[in-house]
């Protein structure tokens, strides 16, 4: 397989970034993770130790070369200005649920590029997708090939998407030739605006993360202390503070996957619909989008506590 000829497919499929990788262990991240893990800083959310989380093959184990993509989420929603008390969705939950979106994207790639292979009278390929729903660190990929760097918010940055598009990863049992990977420098330089923007200093001096203080965990968490239960305060899922003010994320352009596409009224619930949404209503407003998993319950939970921190900070 030759890469010229995969990047064509995915352009023409709609994918924005694309890039290729080798599947030995990643381990250019490794003391990262041992360091979050021996120092307590995990959400839970990882689903592995730090040794399998680098180990390609503890996944796929035919795997030979992977190929990773990049798609813009980025929108500009303001909030509507009516009498309505509004809460915030970040925009990694609107539109549809971004797994289905890249794993309908990455199994039509994979589709066209065994078509392709077949008329050659090559055998088709075996492949393994992943979307944020495995242990596997995406970001560690998409970063060897060479679509972003890692920001001081531990999110990859694009120079031509910034930090708002999704990743998902497909590990194939064959070869791809394609041209040695530029690793993009880091361009953070002393810029600290995300670190500030964070009111409770969840990224520390950057690179890191502490869980407990992090908005966007703490609206996913189940259980919370009344410490953190004092953080929730507009966001009723996610969080976009630290992406908001990254200098690379101005002047973007709204995303072409109209999947995406949403309202200002859906991305900023009335607050009063959501304390007395029905399971029903909870499944046809949330359950196709990528904060649908979490279920009515921690929704309700969370427009609870920011009209609860609201008035007593009144």
């Amino acid at each position: 397989m030759i890469e010229e000829e995969i990047r064509k497919i995915a352009f023409d499929l709609g994918i924005d970034l694309i890039g290729f990788f080798s599947v030995e262990s990643l381990v250019e991240c490794l003391p990262y993770l041992i360091k979050r893990y021996e120092a307590g800083l995990i959400t839970g959310f990882e689903g592995g130790l730090p040794k399998e989380r680098i180990n390609y093959h503890h996944f796929f184990q035919n795997a030979k070369s992977g190929i990773v993509i990049g798609v813009s989420s980025y929108q500009k929603l303001k909030k509507p200005k009516d009498d309505k008390k509004r809460v915030e969705l970040a925009s990694v939950s609107w539109g549809e649920d971004y797994h289905a979106v890249l794993f309908h994207l990455m199994n039509h790639l994979m589709e066209k590029i065994n078509e392709n292979l077949i008329i050659q009278g090559k055998p088709a390929v075996n492949y393994k997708a992943v979307v944020d729903n495995s242990p596997l660190v995406d970001r560690g990929s998409a970063y060897r090939a060479g679509l972003g760097f890692f920001g001081k918010n531990n999110l990859l940055i694009s120079q031509t998407l910034g930090s708002y598009f999704f990743i998902g990863q497909i590990l194939l049992d064959d070869e791809i030739a394609f041209r040695p990977t530029q690793i993009i420098p880091n361009g953070c330089g002393d810029c600290r605006r995300c670190l500030d923007a964070c009111p409770y200093q969840a990224l520390g001096e950057g690179y890191t993360l502490d869980p407990s203080r992090c908005i966007s965990f703490l609206t996913q968490k189940k259980n919370l202390s009344p410490d953190e239960e004092k953080r929730i305060k507009t966001y009723l899922y996610g969080c976009d503070l630290c992406q908001q003010v990254c200098p690379y994320n101005k002047d973007l352009k709204k995303t072409s996957e109209s999947q995406f596409w949403t309202s200002p009224e859906l991305a900023y619930p009335d607050i009063e619909d959501i304390l007395v949404m029905t399971n029903k209503a909870f499944k046809e407003r949330f359950g196709k989008t990528a904060a649908g998993w979490r279920g009515k319950k921690t929704f309700v939970r969370n427009a609870t506590l920011i009209e609860k921190n609201e008035k007593k900070n009144d």
